[in-house]
């Protein structure tokens, strides 16, 4: 079916109608840095990066990007990750994807721990993420299990 305005769509959904659509869109297989496992709930959905060759940058943002000097762009170092071309993960770009939009070919690369550190700072700092409460629970179970172990010798 076709529609000549969301309006139309909108309306029949709340007058009961079936809410959900189907699309015909084109699309591309892209690779992603993919930030976290598929929960296991019902969702199977996993949060990623969409990334970005470095070949559509100026020679002077390249060279920012690849010292890690651009919080918006994480260089992916090319020895480490078997890209087709040397890429860079926006910041900018958080997205769901579900599991079954990743295809079956193993990882390409992965992020050790300081990096992934560094990816999430960038992440809190770029949407503005509120993380005080977070980081309030965590110093006072940290406190709580210091406190049980009793009097450090």
């Amino acid at each position: 079916m076709v529609v000549p305005a969301a309006d139309t769509v909108i309306d029949a959904a709340r007058r009961g109608g079936d809410a959900e659509l189907s699309y015909i869109v084109p699309g591309k297989a892209r690779p992603v840095l993919i930030l976290s496992d598929p929960p296991a709930s019902h969702h199977r959905e996993v949060t990623a990066l969409r990334l970005l060759r470095l070949s559509k940058l100026v020679p002077d943002d390249r060279q920012r990007v690849r010292a890690q000097q651009d919080e918006l762009l994480f260089h992916l170092a090319p020895d480490r990750f078997e890209l087709p071309e040397e890429s860079a993960a926006m910041v900018t770009a958080l997205v769901r994807l579900h599991e079954d939009a990743i295809g079956t070919t193993p990882a390409l690369g992965r992020l050790d721990d300081g990096e992934m550190r560094i990816v999430g700072e960038r992440l809190i700092r770029f949407y503005g993420l509120d993380i005080r409460l977070l980081l309030e629970r965590q110093i006072r179970e940290l406190a709580a299990r210091h406190e049980a172990r009793g009097p450090s010798r």
